[in-house]
């Protein structure tokens, strides 16, 4: 559920879900034949755990930025910055607001760990390099900034790095999940780690546009990239031998999805009747939209942004409506803004020394045409989409293979399992158009900066 900046949900409904599935699967595949699972999934997500598994609050999710305090705390205790949606700041939060849940709590997990944990009775953390658990990293926690706010580190899980083995399936899990007991378990990671694997990012100059309910704009490159002035991240890539350097953005996809629930209400009626997937029906309406979206610009702040502003009080924007506008537009406007946040992003990894030279397109947002074409014209680069849609379960496979030695490096699995599916290049004359209108996106946020706090005020 959320409300404002909470947002929660029930870790007990992801447990249910995997036995669902693994109930659905049993048709189609042996479940006693399975070699080997990983588990990733959404982060940074907080679930507190008893020693019997039992989730003592809701978790709350990455979305979740009711922590601004704590992670304000945090800085001026360390001298780094942080962020309310960070993993840390949400453990001080609860620490602060939910005291009988704090001491109760046996380990803080992330959603995907937790069900390790359901799976094994090992509470663990994936980290993506040995002995190295930098608090802008997997899994967004410094043993240096909880000790200095007075977290108790024993409430932390145990770092295994990514491919290890876990355990085995536990006699429970195996007579809930019909799983066979002792099945080897993997040490899985946040989803977009898995993206990187699952959609081919596995040599320096290609990025990830991780397109889903949220963002992430992710370059495999050969050296680490950090940013003094705190806009993007550098982190340890999945592959060992490089970095990861990277954008977060908050609110893409799902501002589709508000836009759709909200002002859709036909496309979605006649979806229903026709078995169609109502973003079809509107990208058809953007589609005939020319670029620019007759000068309606769209600032996707809806629930704060992370990279490269970390402004938890900035708004989402219509900017520039007039009576010339219609539906239309404002979906294409939606799209391009979604664009325009990403290119954003690329400018500060570019001014850092990175260069990307192809972008690999995942998620639910890569479905459509229009909007790969609307990203490669509005970065002036290629973006090409994948033969498998859930590049993150792919991802996840890829490194319970690894971890069962059917492939000698994550590389490996990554290059002999991708596939490219379709290629979209830049359109000169749609760049062209679009560099003005960005120009202009660039100048709004600096400009309603100190109204977006007076309007929360």
């Amino acid at each position: 559920m959320t409300r404002g900046v909470e947002a929660e949900a029930n870790p007990n409904d992801w447990w249910a879900a995997v036995n669902r599935l693994l109930k659905d699967l049993n048709g189609t595949i042996h479940l006693e034949e399975v070699s080997s699972v990983c588990v990733g999934g959404q982060g940074p997500t907080v679930v507190p755990i008893d020693r019997e598994a039992r989730p003592l609050h809701n978790a709350l999710i990455w979305m979740d930025r009711r922590a601004s305090d704590e992670a304000n705390r945090i800085g001026e205790a360390t001298g780094d910055k942080a962020d309310s949606y960070l993993f840390e700041s949400k453990v001080l939060w609860i620490k602060n607001h939910a005291e009988r849940v704090y001491e109760r709590t046996y380990k803080f997990l992330s959603a995907y760990d937790f069900i390790s944990y359901k799976l094994t009775g090992r509470p663990s953390t994936g980290v993506l390099r040995a002995g190295r658990i930098p608090w802008w990293t997997i899994p967004y926690w410094a043993p240096e900034h909880l000790q200095a706010v007075g977290v108790d580190l024993e409430k932390m899980a145990e770092p295994v790095l990514v491919g290890e083995t876990l355990g085995g399936i536990t006699a429970a899990a195996s007579g809930e999940t019909g799983l066979k007991q002792g099945t080897r378990v993997v040490q899985g990671v946040t989803d977009f780690a898995h993206d990187i694997l699952g959609g081919g990012v596995s040599q320096p100059g290609l990025a990830l546009d991780h397109g889903g309910t949220s963002q992430g704009f992710d370059l495999c490159w050969q050296r680490d990239l950090p940013d003094h002035a705190n806009r993007t991240l550098s982190s340890p890539h999945i592959i060992p031998e490089y970095w990861n350097i990277s954008g977060l953005m908050s609110t893409t996809g799902a501002l589709l999805r508000w836009f759709r629930d909200n002002f859709c209400e036909a496309e979605v009626g006649e979806a229903r009747l026709l078995g169609f997937d109502p973003y079809d029906l509107m990208g058809k309406l953007a589609a005939q939209i020319g670029p620019g979206s007759n000068g309606l610009l769209v600032l996707p702040y809806f629930a704060g942004e992370r990279s490269p502003i970390w402004d938890a009080h900035a708004r989402g924007i219509f900017f520039g409506l007039s009576q010339a506008h219609t539906r239309a537009h404002l979906i294409r406007a939606v799209m391009e803004g979604v664009a325009y946040a990403i290119r954003h992003v690329n400018e500060v990894i570019t001014e850092l020394g990175g260069s990307v030279r192809e972008i690999r397109a995942v998620g639910g947002q890569s479905r459509s045409d229009l909007w790969n074409q609307i990203k490669s014209d509005i970065l002036d680069l290629p973006v090409v989409t994948v033969d498998c849609e859930s590049t993150a379960s792919l991802g996840a496979a890829i490194t319970a293979a690894f971890g069962t030695h059917v492939f000698s490096s994550l590389r490996e699995g990554s290059e002999r399992v991708v596939r490219v599916r379709k290629r979209f290049e830049p359109n000169a004359a749609n760049h062209a158009r679009y560099n003005h209108y960005f120009a202009v996106y660039k100048k709004l946020y600096p400009s309603l900066k100190d109204c977006f706090r007076e309007l929360e005020a």
